[in-house]
């Protein structure tokens, strides 16, 4: 798991990451995700989280929306992955009102 601050500049940060097959399915994405969300949004100039995924992994955009992520659409063509053009979907976590 990561948080990627490309741009910070602009008040946002990008978290991604990937769950080995014998954790999946045992909540420590929804965990992990929740706790790093919490503590990026604390950081000074971070305004607004996001997170994209590929829409076939039901697995991942689940944890995102238990983990307080909202999915805004669906970027079309929006990432090259295995030299081919994949959807996905975007999701962001916002500080609390």
């Amino acid at each position: 798991m990561g948080l990627w601050l490309k741009n910070l500049s602009q008040g946002r940060a990008s978290i991604g990451y990937w769950v080995a097959p014998s954790h999946r399915g045992k909540g420590a994405a929804s965990s992990a995700l929740g706790a790093l969300a919490a503590w990026g949004l604390a950081q000074p100039g971070i305004h607004r989280l996001e997170l994209y995924v590929e829409p076939w992994n039901e697995g991942s955009w689940r944890a995102a929306e238990r983990s307080g992520f909202v999915r805004e659409g669906t970027l079309r063509s929006w990432l090259e992955i295995g030299g081919q053009r994949k959807d996905m979907y975007m999701y962001s976590r916002l500080p609390a009102r």
